[in-house]
């Protein structure tokens, strides 16, 4: 007479399967997780560009785009982009920091991978809509580095 329920080896059997498939899944998870939130930072970049062309076509010039007091002194130390040009998303994350460098004739805004996201690599952006991103992590953009795809 048989007892109902599982053996011990049947158990083992469905949790072995049950590790292989979690062992396959949890990378590309991350992996899709990741690609996730570098088309977010894009996004804002490109977001934070349209801002700064906003901004230009105003005071006929990018100088000061990163100035966050609005004194008009152009700081050198004003950290994350001033939040009346743009308001990124992966920045209030905390995934990215992005940045503005900006003159008369022109800007590159550049998002630096932070916590989670630190091994990414810098991701650019500037005012001739040339994009690059550092897929080996060696913070230059390479010729061959100057798009977004993967």
């Amino acid at each position: 007479m048989r007892n109902s329920g599982f053996s011990l080896i049947e158990l083992m059997v469905a949790l072995a399967i049950m590790a292989l498939v979690a062992a396959i899944a949890v990378p590309l998870y991350t992996q899709y997780a990741d690609r996730t939130y570098r088309s977010q930072a894009m996004s804002d970049l490109l977001n934070c560009g349209q801002g700064l062309e906003r901004f230009a076509s105003i005071n006929f010039s990018y100088e000061n785009s990163a100035d966050t007091d609005a004194d008009g002194l152009g700081d050198a130390d004003a950290g994350p982009i001033a939040a009346q040009i743009c308001d990124p998303a992966s920045v209030r994350e905390d995934r990215y920091v992005i940045a503005v460098d900006g003159d008369d004739t022109g800007f590159t805004l550049t998002a630096t991978p932070q916590g989670e996201m630190a091994e990414d690599g810098l991701i650019t952006y500037n005012s001739a809509g040339v994009r690059g991103w550092d897929r080996d992590g060696n913070d230059t953009i390479a010729a061959a580095e100057e798009t977004w795809e993967e």
